[in-house]
């Protein structure tokens, strides 16, 4: 039977898109928009991916599962796909980090200027110049960045020497270039880490900070905001977008295996073995699950096959969700504040943080974790009943590969340390808490298909970045990969997805 007679018996899309994760919206939506028919086939119930807000996992109360604030979501496709008339608000996290200490002082940084030269004055009034030197080059190097991120064809090399040595670098040279407070050290250096199974003195984490330090999501470079209704309005709005464009949607659907025809793909075999027909496919799908998963190795040459097997995609991190009946209460800033909408750091001095990695390289995880948590109903109380909160703590290090494995028992201990952790600063907090999630690497992995549980689908370092993380085209003719293993790889930006709908369109002709 030849390909025209076989197809023509299928449900018939122009791409069908591999899973309803924040970069596959984005890349529906935007091949819908030229005109292209799209089926986007999610296995979960919702969609969302990583970037969802789930109602009701406790009564009255809708959590940010996963990712948690907003930055590097593209401005361009904000505009492009007009996504605050389908529902995306985004506001600035104000003030921006706050950091308690165990001798009763704390570190509060915000917008304000003024607020801020007290604050760093209070441990060295040196470090105010300091600290605004630092941000100026935070900002260049994550302007630097931004401007290649839709790049078709990324090049590391394309920056100049310095730049490359500070990305190369360690994020703890970098900090401790400017300035000598180990608190604001830390706090400066926590971003250089997040997500990434290094301590900040290991040579790469100078690239992971100024990754974080991207976006531009409110217009204001490197700032942090909450979007209201939790991060799965990012991807309702991409999804009503999708949708108005024509594109159709399919959850609770799983894919079985990339359909191929003479080595090229054309359409997809679901797990109840309907067959769909398509002229491309996109996944946002791990680069390993995509080719080792969905499609034959057959098709696949040793190379590539080797590259996909050691993909650095261990995952460091453990994502734990609190209802509380009230606020956090920090001894050391007594009552309700601003503080308390800030992202709260749980890390005295880089010393800290660099302990908490090589203990989870010794014992299997953290002896005292790295801390970043987040209250957003502070400032919108939507996301649980009246009174009530949610604190959401991302912590490293728990790494997917501990030695002893991730047991019911070792998820709950893990739990209880970070809970002790938080109370030595806000004692209220074990009382506090209603109810609990948490959410461990293999839980990451499994709820949302992060291979091993690495919330970037691999490591954002030298050698996994640019022209060395995994193509937009793959070595299936046909295939395309949208998700976060493509350049310029993970949190919620959609520029994976849009880079892919650039190269479809461009493959099948589609004039734009």
């Amino acid at each position: 039977m030849n390909r025209s007679s076989y197809m023509s018996r299928m449900e018939t899309f122009d791409v069908a898109v591999v899973g309803a994760g924040h970069n596959g919206l984005a890349c529906a939506a935007l091949l819908a928009k030229n005109g292209l028919s799209v089926g986007v086939f999610e296995r979960r119930p919702i969609e969302g991916g990583a970037a969802v807000s789930e109602r009701d996992v406790w009564p009255g109360y809708t959590i940010s599962t996963a990712s948690y604030v907003c930055s590097l979501l593209d401005p361009w496709l904000i505009e492009t796909l007009d996504l605050e008339a389908h529902g995306y608000d985004a506001y600035r996290k104000d003030p921006a980090s706050f950091t308690p200490l165990a001798d009763g002082r704390s570190l509060l940084l915000g917008t304000d200027r003024a607020s801020n030269e007290r604050e760093i004055a209070a441990f060295d009034a040196d470090d105010v110049h300091g600290y605004e030197a630092f941000d100026r080059v935070a900002s260049d190097l994550g302007r630097r960045l931004f401007d290649t991120f839709a790049d078709a064809e990324p090049r590391f090399d394309a920056f100049d020497n310095a730049t490359q040595r500070v990305l190369r670098g360690s994020i703890a040279e970098l900090v401790e270039r400017h300035v000598t407070t180990p608190v604001l050290q830390a706090m400066l250096a926590n971003d250089g880490m997040v997500g990434t199974y290094l301590g900040p003195r290991d040579n790469g984490t100078g690239y992971v900070f100024a990754h974080h330090y991207a976006g531009r999501a409110i217009g204001v470079q490197g700032a942090w905001a909450f979007v209201r209704g939790g991060m799965g309005a990012i991807s309702q709005a991409l999804a009503s977008a999708a949708r108005s464009y024509g594109a159709r949607i399919f959850t609770d659907t799983t894919i079985d295996r990339v359909l191929t025809y003479d080595n090229r793909a054309i359409g997809l075999v679901l797990d109840d073995g309907r067959e769909i027909a398509a002229r491309a496919v996109a996944s946002n799908a791990h680069p390993r699950t995509t080719l080792l998963e969905l499609v034959d190795r057959s098709v696949l040459d040793p190379t590539c096959i080797a590259r996909l097997q050691t993909w650095k995609s261990i995952g460091p991190s453990l994502k734990l969700n609190l209802a509380l009946g009230e606020l956090p209460d920090f001894t050391c800033r007594p009552g309700a504040g601003p503080h308390q909408r800030a992202t709260i750091h749980v890390a005295p001095d880089i010393d800290f943080l660099q302990k908490a990695y090589e203990d989870a390289r010794a014992f299997g995880e953290s002896e005292e974790p790295m801390l970043e948590c987040f209250l957003q109903t502070p400032t919108d109380p939507s996301l649980a009943p009246p009174g009530k909160h949610i604190l959401s703590i991302f912590a490293q290090y728990f790494p997917y590969d501990r030695h002893d494995g991730w047991s019911h028992a070792a998820k709950e201990r893990a739990a209880d340390k970070i809970v002790a952790s938080i109370a030595r600063f806000a004692p209220n907090v074990p009382n506090a808490i209603e109810a609990r999630q948490i959410l461990a690497p293999p839980d990451l992995e499994a709820r949302f298909g992060l291979v091993g549980g690495h919330i970037f689908h691999g490591e954002l370092l030298p050698g996994q970045i640019y022209e060395e993380r995994f193509t937009t085209r793959t070595p299936v003719p046909g295939l395309y990969l949208c998700g976060s293993g493509t350049h310029p790889g993970g949190c919620v930006s959609g520029f994976p997805g849009r880079r892919a709908a650039a190269a479809i369109l461009q493959d099948l002709e589609v004039r734009v």
